[in-house]
């Protein structure tokens, strides 16, 4: 195989050591160009290690907007379905990620929670939505209890 980087033939050869994830250092395996020393990782493998470091900032509490997204994105949710899981506004949850607004610390809990049970977690978060004792779901932008909503333009 052809190095992408120097495009010398036949210079890869089997490679492990520690690579850096959203500043988690993780061991990772993958093939290095001798000539250049270009490292190259199959998309599993980094798959596995992103999933690895998300896990990692989870653990110790996601604490940047670049963090949140990371982790939101490798749990497979769009921004509009956190915002509408957290019951807040997707312009919150951009705000979230860019930095502009610090993030709730029980938000970094939910979303961690969505990425190590995305079932669960998302069963008892919707439970919210759910009247006291009832079963039926509050239709589309009903309003929960003790959660201000605007009032109707007069």
């Amino acid at each position: 195989m052809r190095c992408p980087t120097c495009k010398k033939e036949n210079s890869l050869r089997p490679w492990e050591g520690t690579t850096t994830v959203m500043g988690v250092e993780l061991e990772g395996s993958g093939q290095r160009c001798g000539p250049c020393g270009e490292v190259l990782i199959e998309l599993t493998e980094r798959g596995r290690q992103e999933r690895l470091a998300a896990e990692r900032l989870v653990a110790r509490g996601v604490r940047s907007g670049i963090e949140f997204r990371f982790v939101r994105k490798l749990a497979g949710l769009r921004a509009n379905e956190v915002a509408a899981l957290f019951g807040v506004r997707k312009e919150t949850v951009s705000r979230w990620e860019r930095g502009e607004v610090e993030i709730p610390r029980i938000a970094a809990y939910a979303l961690g929670s969505l990425l190590e049970h995305p079932k669960l977690a998302r069963q008892r978060l919707e439970a919210f939505d759910q009247p006291p004792g009832g079963h039926e779901k509050r239709p589309a932008g009903a309003a929960r209890a003790g959660r201000r909503t605007k009032a109707p333009p007069s």
